[in-house]
């Protein structure tokens, strides 16, 4: 049974919402008045979930001004990719050792997804990837990722790079320059170690998948020193909330004992179309 949200976590939502579609860019000043008038509730809860958005860092606090969303640095992106290299690597290799065929075929379908969207994209001769490819490639792509640390079985770590993964959506969905090439060498990088995975080689997994992390780390890096000052890019239409589901389900993927009581093979990560 799925218990009711409260309205300290509707508002929560709604802002982790505005600010995903950047709605609410860094510096802009959060008005409590508004946002109550918005959502339609008072403002204790929404002073609540405020107060939970500064301890994540994503509001701050002016003493005599305000509640402000906080602005994002380069140190900040490097930590993010940090974090991610270091959690992903360790779940390769737990993962390697519980995957089932079932999760192997879903990593591969994920992988396959990716490619379906960047020839959509290459089909439509635009120079940078937009749309419904974008929708599916950045989806296949976060699920894949988040299914992996799912068959690993840490949630500590699912819900850490959950959190990674929101961060960084902080920059803007432009914090990478999307071109075929780009496209190109993320789906190969996912499909590799996706097949290293089947075979077992952690090793090789593992150098797939932290090449592709530095790689988008490079990238992210030039296309934030070459927009500074600029309002970030809004998530593509029905992402952020693709997004959020996404990393929810990782978070709470059922025990293998549990899944072996069950009789059958864990349920697929369907990516909403």
């Amino acid at each position: 049974m799925t218990a009711t949200p409260s309205l300290s976590d509707t508002a929560y939502k709604y802002i982790q919402q505005k600010l995903l579609h950047a709605q609410l860019p860094a510096g802009a000043k959060i008005s409590e008045h508004a946002l109550s008038r918005e959502i339609g509730i008072s403002r204790t809860p929404i002073r609540e979930a405020i107060r939970r958005l500064e301890s994540e860092g994503v509001l701050s606090q002016v003493a005599s001004k305000g509640t402000y969303v906080a602005r994002h640095d380069r140190t900040e992106l490097v930590d993010l990719y940090e974090v991610r290299m270091a959690l992903e690597r360790s779940a390769v290799r737990r993962a390697i050792r519980r995957i089932r065929p079932a999760e192997a075929s879903e990593l591969q379908r994920l992988c396959d997804q990716m490619r379906a969207a960047a020839r959509a994209f290459r089909d439509s001769g635009l120079a940078v990837m937009d749309g419904a490819p974008l929708r599916t490639y950045l989806t296949a792509d976060l699920a894949f990722h988040l299914l992996l640390l799912r068959i690993a079985g840490n949630r500590y770590a699912a819900k850490i790079i959950g959190d990674v993964h929101f961060r960084t959506a902080m920059f803007g969905y432009r914090s990478h320059d999307r071109n075929l090439r780009h496209v190109a060498r993320t789906w190969l990088a996912h499909a590799r170690a996706a097949l290293a995975i089947r075979r077992g080689d952690r090793r090789l997994a593992q150098r797939w998948l932290l090449r592709h992390i530095r790689s988008s780390l490079r990238d992210a890096l030039q296309s934030f020193d070459g927009r500074q000052g600029a309002v970030p890019a809004a998530a593509p239409a029905g992402f952020a909330a693709t997004m959020e589901a996404l990393i929810v389900r990782a978070q709470r993927w059922p025990p293998r004992a549990r899944l072996r009581c069950a009789g059958g093979s864990p349920p697929s990560v369907h990516t909403p179309s």
